[in-house]
C-alpha cells in the first residue's frame, strides 16, 4: 500500500463524514417538521487492491446512498387506526349532537310533553280543565315534535355539507399524491430516492387516510397506486378524481361518493367519509324515523277515539283532511294502485263505522252502519279489490242515510252535511277509516313533518269531541277518559309498547349506542397513539442521538483531516529524501 493509497482513504473519510455531518443536521432541523422521516447514512467499507503478511487493507469507504427509516407495515397499520379513530370521532360526535337535541330527562323534553298532553285529557276528564287548555296542549306538543324533528334533520343537512367539505379536500389532496408521484417518477429516473417528496407523500396518505381508508400499492417506477377498498382512484399521476352525488331520497337527500370519471360509487366504511355516512343513514335517520313513528301512531290513535266521539251539539257538517287524487276515488282504499293512501304511515282495515244521526225537532235518533270491505278478495272469492271499499262507495253510502249529504269534492275530499234541524256524529269505528281519512279529527298531518292541531279545533276549542255514545247513552267524558288511559295503552305498532314506553326505549338505546361510541371512540384514539409511538421509534428524530452523531462525524472528520495532513507530510518528507 503506497502513500497514495493513504491520500484516497483519507479523501473518502473526509467526504463521509461532511456527509454524515449534513444527514445529521438534516435530521436535528426537521426534528419538529410534520411527517419527517429520520434519514441515516448508509456507509460500506472499500476493499483494497493490495495485501501485507497480515491480510487484506481497505480503501477506504464508499457512501452508498441515505435511507428513510421507515417500516411499511407500522405505516400501513397507522394509516389504518386513523381512519378508525376519525370515523369513531365522527359516530360519537353525531350520537352527542342527538343527546343535545332530545334534551331527556330534562323538564324541556318530548317525555314530559307527552305527559302533559295526556294528564290535559285526564283534567278536562275531572272537569278540571277547559277545551282551550287541552287544545293548546296538543297545539303545544305538535309544534314540539315539528321542531325536534326539524333539529335532527338540520343535524343530517349539516353532516351532507360537511361531508361535501371533506370529499372536496380529499380530492385536492389525491390530486396533490398524483403530482407527487411525476415529480418522484421524474426524478429517482437516477436511481437515487427523492425522501422528502417520498415523506411528503407519506404524510398526504396519513391526511387522507383520515378522510377515508385507503390502500397504497408502490410500483417499481416509485409512483404509489391508492385504492379505496379495491378501486383504485390515484394511478400514477392520474387522479380519477371523487365527487359527492346527491341522490332525492323522499324529502331527504342521500349523498354518495363516487368516481368522477368512471361514476363508479365507492364502498366507504371508515374515515370521517363513513363516520359521517353511517352516522347520518343510520344514527340521524333511526332517530328521524323513530320520531315520524310516534307522531303518526299518535296522530292516528288520538283520531281514531276522536272522530268517533261527540258534544252535546254533535255534528252539522264534516270534511276529511286527506286528499284522494281523482284516479283514485273508484278505487278501493287497499288497492296498491291508489296512490292516495300508499303513502300513508297507517291504513285502514276491514271493518265499519256507525253514523248517529238526530232530528232535532222529533228527537228521533238513526243509527246506521257504514260497512269497510277491505278482506282484498272479490266477489267470486279469490283474490282481488274490485269489489272492496272506495271512497265513493263512502260517499254514496252516506249520501243514503236520510238527513245527510256526502260528496267527494273537486279538491279531492269527503265532504258530509247535515239537513237543517239535523245534527250527527260518528261511533265504533273498527275500520280506523275516520281516522286515516282525517274526518272529525283532533290531529291533521301525517307524521312529525306536519302533525298540527286539526284547524276547526283551533279556530273553535268547543269543537273538541270530550264526550261518546255508548248505545244511546251519552257520556260527557267518554272519549277524554279514552284518550288519558291511551298514555297506558300498548299499541299495536309499537309492539304492544306505549307512546311513552317506545320513546323512552328509543332514548335508552341513543343512550346505550352513545356510550359505546365514546368507548370505540377512546380505544381507537389508543391504538392510533400507540401506532404513532411505534412510528416515532422507528422514524422519528431524537435531537440527543442526531447530536451525538453529529459529534462523532466531526471527530471523523477532523481525523480524516489529519490522515491527509500526515500523508502529506510523509509525501514531503519522501520528496526531500530525493
Amino acid at each position: 500500500m503506497g502513500i497514495g493509497a493513504a491520500f484516497q482513504i483519507g479523501r473518502s473519510a473526509l467526504a463521509a463524514s461532511q456527509l454524515g455531518v449534513q444527514v445529521a443536521s438534516n435530521n436535528l432541523a426537521n426534528a419538529a417538521t410534520p411527517g419527517y422521516t429520520r434519514q441515516t447514512m448508509d456507509l460500506q467499507s472499500l476493499p483494497g487492491d493490495a495485501a501485507t503478511q497480515s491480510g487484506q487493507i481497505g480503501a477506504g469507504v464508499r457512501f452508498n446512498g441515505v435511507r428513510r427509516q421507515i417500516d411499511p407495515a407500522i405505516e400501513a397499520r397507522l394509516n389504518s387506526s386513523i381512519s378508525d379513530t376519525a370515523a369513531a370521532s365522527e359516530v360519537l360526535r353525531a350520537f352527542s349532537g342527538i343527546e343535545t337535541i332530545l334534551n331527556e330527562l330534562t323538564d324541556l323534553d318530548l317525555s314530559s310533553e307527552l305527559g302533559n298532553f295526556f294528564t290535559g285529557w285526564s283534567e278536562i276528564a275531572n272537569g278540571t280543565q277547559a277545551q282551550a287548555q287541552v287544545v293548546e296542549q296538543g297545539e303545544l306538543l305538535a309544534g314540539f315534535i315539528q321542531r325536534l324533528r326539524g333539529e335532527m334533520a338540520s343535524q343530517r343537512n349539516e353532516l351532507n355539507s360537511r361531508l361535501g367539505s371533506i370529499v372536496n379536500d380529499a380530492n385536492e389532496t389525491l390530486d396533490q399524491i398524483a403530482t407527487l408521484n411525476e415529480q418522484i417518477t421524474s426524478s429517482e429516473s437516477g436511481g437515487a430516492k427523492n425522501n422528502p417528496l417520498r415523506d411528503q407523500r407519506d404524510q398526504l396518505l396519513r391526511d387522507l387516510s383520515a378522510t377515508m381508508e385507503v390502500t397504497a400499492i408502490e410500483q417499481a417506477s416509485g409512483a404509489i397506486d391508492v385504492l379505496v377498498g379495491s378501486t383504485p382512484v390515484v394511478l400514477g399521476a392520474n387522479n380519477q378524481g371523487i365527487e359527492l352525488r346527491d341522490i332525492p331520497r323522499g324529502d331527504r337527500i342521500e349523498s354518495q361518493i363516487a368516481i368522477k370519471a368512471t361514476g363508479q360509487v365507492l364502498d366507504i366504511s371508515s374515515g370521517q367519509v363513513g363516520g359521517l355516512i353511517d352516522s347520518r343513514d343510520g344514527t340521524i335517520d333511526q332517530t328521524i324515523d323513530k320520531i315520524d313513528d310516534l307522531a303518526s301512531q299518535l296522530i292516528f290513535e288520538i283520531n281514531k277515539l276522536h272522530s268517533t266521539g261527540a258534544n252535546a251539539n254533535g255534528l252539522t257538517s264534516a270534511q276529511s283532511q286527506l286528499q284522494i287524487f281523482s284516479t283514485d276515488q273508484a278505487l278501493a282504499l287497499n288497492d296498491p294502485l291508489n296512490q292516495s293512501l300508499q303513502a300513508l304511515p297507517f291504513a285502514p282495515s276491514n271493518g265499519g263505522f256507525l253514523v248517529r244521526t238526530t232530528d232535532a225537532a222529533s228527537g228521533a235518533v238513526t243509527n246506521t252502519r257504514i260497512d269497510i270491505d277491505l278482506d282484498g278478495i272479490n266477489a267470486a272469492g279469490a283474490p282481488g279489490f274490485a269489489d272492496d271499499t272506495s271512497i265513493n262507495d263512502i260517499a254514496a253510502d252516506i249520501n243514503a242515510i236520510q238527513g245527510l249529504t256526502a260528496t267527494v269534492g273537486g279538491d279531492g275530499k269527503l265532504s258530509i252535511s247535515a239537513s237543517p234541524g239535523t245534527s250527527f256524529t260518528f261511533g265504533e269505528d273498527s275500520s280506523g277509516v275516520l281516522a286515516v281519512l282525517g274526518i272529525n279529527s283532533y290531529f291533521s298531518g301525517t307524521d312529525a313533518t306536519d302533525i298540527a292541531v286539526d284547524d276547526r279545533l283551533a279556530s273553535d276549542p268547543l269543537n273538541l269531541m270530550t264526550g261518546r255514545y255508548e248505545g244511546d247513552v251519552f257520556h260527557e267524558n267518554g272519549t277524554s277518559l279514552a284518550i288519558a288511559d291511551l298514555q297506558d295503552t300498548g299499541i299495536d305498532a309499537f309492539s304492544g309498547q306505549t307512546t311513552g314506553e317506545f320513546w323512552r326505549t328509543a332514548v335508552q338505546q341513543i343512550s346505550v349506542r352513545t356510550g359505546s361510541a365514546r368507548v370505540l371512540a377512546e380505544s381507537t384514539a389508543l391504538v392510533s397513539d400507540s401506532m404513532m409511538s411505534q412510528r416515532l421509534a422507528m422514524s422519528g428524530v431524537d435531537s440527543d442521538e442526531e447530536a451525538i452523531n453529529l459529534l462523532q462525524f466531526q471527530k471523523a472528520y477532523t481525523g480524516a483531516a489529519r490522515i491527509i495532513q500526515t500523508t502529506n507530510e510523509m509525501l514531503d518528507t519522501l520528496i526531500n529524501l530525493i
